[in-house]
């Protein structure tokens, strides 16, 4: 019976081990960074630069800002190619991943230029998530990223308050550092729990 628990023990390890290891999350802060100012005839410009880990996204447009400040649009006009990119409004929360991205209306893109316009509010947060890289591909240097950027237009100025990237394409909940837990949880909660009946089980082979 002691040989049939310690062979079912090693088996969890062993299967559970490479789970754990190769779907941990990387989880990168500060990756979405963005220009925002206004034309020599009073027009807003901004630039929106995002980093992948193969190359960085970048869009550029411009947009309108009530007199009053009280808010402010930008639209897309052009952007890069070298890293497939899109951006969506997400809230606080939400898990960032394919389904996410596929069900969400593109923001900004390189899969044309004809995306509403986002409008910021005065002093009103706002999250957008976004995914980066090609999901469909095996490429090590394609493979998607998923993140979110939280923007303020202060009257003045829109501004990235903060953004993250999950690196290995397993997703990230909006607003946090936090990426979706399976399967890498599930692998270490496996070994946990080995590691817990291991214990008794070499006890008893010491006291018996």
């Amino acid at each position: 019976m002691r040989l049939v628990a310690k062979h079912i023990l090693a088996t969890i390890v062993v299967l559970s081990a490479p789970i754990a290891a190769l779907a941990l999350p990387v989880i990168e802060w500060d990756t979405v960074r963005v220009s925002y100012d206004y034309g020599p005839w009073g027009e807003v410009r901004f630039s929106l630069r995002t980093e992948h880990s193969f190359s960085p996204a970048d869009c550029w447009g411009g947009g309108e800002r009530e007199a009053d400040g009280w808010w402010t649009t930008l639209h897309q006009e052009s952007g890069s190619i070298a890293a497939a990119f899109r951006f969506f409004v997400v809230h606080y929360g939400d898990l960032v991943d394919f389904d996410l991205s596929e069900s969400s209306e593109i923001i900004f893109g390189n899969e044309g230029w004809e995306h509403p316009a986002l409008r910021l509010d005065w002093d009103q947060p706002l999250y957008l998530g976004f995914r980066l890289g090609y999901p469909e591909y095996a490429s090590e240097a394609l493979r998607a990223e998923y993140g979110w950027a939280k923007l303020l237009f202060d009257g003045e100025t829109v501004h990235v308050l903060g953004s993250a990237t999950e690196r290995t394409g397993l997703g990230i909940y909006a607003g946090t550092g936090t990426a979706i837990p399976e399967p890498a949880t599930t692998g270490l909660l496996l070994m946990g729990v080995a590691g817990i009946l291991w214990k008794p089980y070499r006890t008893r082979v010491r006291t018996g």
